[in-house]
């Protein structure tokens, strides 16, 4: 068990479960720059573990993963989500076997891919009861262990301040 889940829900609700930059649900860490440049869009980009893109890149491109460390680009412009510092090969959009929250602004893009919140859920929640329990029902998950950010959101770590901000955007007057 991570050490946040000791904390308490509403702290890990809030999103402030991480400690510093990292997000304390991602264990894996290796010697390599925290931070490198896109290829395509130029955007200084965090790194990401092997599994993520493992479990997230369609089947027939999961092998051609080199034994480099990937970076997640998040500039919502770029088509680039995955990409090395080495030259190699980098994925796009078209290679992932999810929709990417940072790069399609869709309703029906997940914004939490272990518990399948939308933005239109998150949207519909608002608009049917004046306010979303997105991050509560998600820090509860969390608690007690049922989330698994590091394999199944393409950024490879905790949604939650994803969720928080599409909760806030939501929630202005348009």
């Amino acid at each position: 068990m991570n050490s946040c889940c000791a904390l308490p829900v509403e702290v890990i609700a809030a999103d402030k479960h991480k400690s510093g930059d990292a997000c304390c649900l991602v264990t894996e860490k290796t010697p390599t720059p925290a931070r490198a440049e896109c290829p395509v869009s130029k955007t200084s980009s965090r790194k990401v573990q092997r599994r993520t893109l493992e479990h997230l890149l369609k089947a027939e491109k999961v092998g051609s993963i080199q034994n480099v460390q990937y970076y997640y680009c998040t500039d919502p412009e770029c088509k680039c989500v995955y990409f090395s510092n080495e030259r190699m090969p980098y994925f796009t959009v078209d290679d992932v076997n999810v929709k990417v929250f940072a790069k399609d602004k869709g309703d029906d893009v997940n914004v939490c891919y272990c518990f399948e919140w939308t933005r239109g859920r998150i949207e519909d929640e608002l608009n049917q009861t004046g306010k979303s329990t997105a991050s509560l029902q998600i820090a509860q998950q969390v608690k007690v262990g049922n989330c698994a950010c590091n394999i199944k959101n393409p950024k490879g770590e905790c949604c939650l301040g994803d969720v928080n901000t599409v909760v806030k955007q939501a929630a202005q007057p348009a």
